[in-house]
């Protein structure tokens, strides 16, 4: 198709910078508008639960300051898009502005989850910077966190927080931490790694019932005990921001529902990030992958489709979390139910790989701080190997 004269990304992360970049870079001369909730710049999120939660650096910007000229970028900062009207390629915005498109990217990214009756005054959630900084101020007055929900966010911040010298108690509703992503088997290594560090592990456990409010909270768990919570943070996950999209006609399920080129089913919409749910071809389902790495990826190739490409992802997951010394980095989609084989790797065979298969077929792999290994995993799995031949393979070398 012809190269579009206006592009308009809606949303102001990781995924509408990387498509601006892969745009210019391939000639595109067009007008690219980028609309930002957020009054800031672009920043990098990763590093909120952990560098910028400890204080010990700012989120990291994702545009230098000449980058915005550079990009010849139109963004427009502080407003949020409520409605979308494709027959006439505009969207609204809350100030009451419109901006037309000739084509129109979703990058609205999620907003976190909420647990019933526990909201206000020390309650936060992590999702942007004004929210580290709030849950920073509070852990360091506190001294102290209870951490509702044990994914990776939780389990990164209560690493972040104990490094800062706070008691916490992290609270999984489910028989362990990252259970559903790892595993039981793999899931026993984190809690473990998380205990020796003095994080009060409580799992198979929920609230369930709320007592008072701000300072004077007590949160009653299903298992008869209470627990502090003037200082709470809730990380049960997100979903997508696609309220906005109502009655556009966009098929939404769980996300914007996006075939392997990242095309909505409306002509001229597209969606990249967390808000969107990719056809993955050799899984054959829709997904929606709430990753750094997926996200910058399905930027780069909506913006090679949108000069003229043809262009499918079908990706090798890959996710990183730092917690305390540990970097855990686990690429491909495994289930929890998958076989696991446990290896010793590394130089001194003193690092974990915890390798995953499904029916005689390698699915995945989590490193501790071995990066070579799981890129190597990663290979394996792009070269779609068998479990057997990826544990011999790892094996020998």
């Amino acid at each position: 198709m012809p190269a579009p004269a206006r592009v308009v990304v809606v949303g102001a992360g990781l995924a509408a910078v990387r498509l601006a970049e892969e745009l210019r870079e391939h000639g595109f001369e067009g007008s690219l508008v980028v609309v930002g909730e957020e009054s800031v710049p672009p920043y990098d999120r990763p590093p909120l639960s952990k560098h910028v939660l400890r204080g010990e650096r700012a989120a990291p910007p994702l545009l230098a300051p000449d980058d915005g000229a550079r990009l010849r970028l139109d963004l427009r900062l502080g407003v949020r898009a409520v409605a979308l009207h494709p027959d006439e390629r505009s969207v609204l915005l809350d100030d009451g502005s419109t901006v037309e498109y000739d084509e129109l990217v979703v990058a609205t990214g999620a907003t976190p989850r909420h647990v019933p009756d526990l909201e206000g005054d020390g309650v936060h959630v992590l999702r942007t910077a004004d929210d580290a900084a709030g849950l920073r101020a509070a852990v360091v007055q506190a001294g102290r966190v209870t951490i509702v929900g044990g994914g990776f966010i939780g389990c990164e911040v209560a690493a972040s927080a104990r490094s800062m010298g706070a008691d916490v108690v992290l609270l999984e509703v489910l028989a362990l931490p990252l259970v559903r992503v790892l595993g039981p088997t793999v899931a026993e290594q984190v809690v473990r790694l998380h205990r020796e560090h003095g994080v009060d592990v409580r799992s198979a456990t929920s609230v369930l019932e709320v007592h008072g409010e701000g300072a004077g909270r007590t949160l009653v768990l299903s298992d008869g005990t209470t627990v502090p919570g003037d200082v709470v943070l809730v990380g049960i996950g997100v979903e997508p921001r696609t309220a906005w999209l109502d009655g556009s006609g966009v098929d939404i399920d769980g996300g914007v529902v996006c075939g392997a080129d990242g095309r909505s089913s409306v002509d001229g919409v597209w969606a990249v990030g967390d808000v969107s749910r990719w056809w993955l071809p050799s899984h054959a389902v829709h997904r929606r992958i709430e990753h750094w790495t997926n996200a910058s990826e399905q930027a780069g190739v909506v913006a090679r489709n949108l000069l003229g490409g043809r262009e499918e992802h079908d990706p090798v997951a890959y996710v990183w979390s730092d917690q305390y010394a540990t970097k855990w980095q686990l690429v491909g989609l495994p289930a929890p139910t998958d076989d696991v084989t446990l290896l010793q790797v590394g130089p001194k065979a003193d690092k974990l790989l915890c390798v995953y298969g499904r029916d005689g077929r390698l699915t995945g792999a989590l490193g501790a701080s071995a990066p070579r290994p799981v890129m190597r995993v990663r290979q394996l799995l792009a070269q779609r190997a068998s479990y057997d031949a990826a544990l011999a393979a790892l094996q020998n070398a």
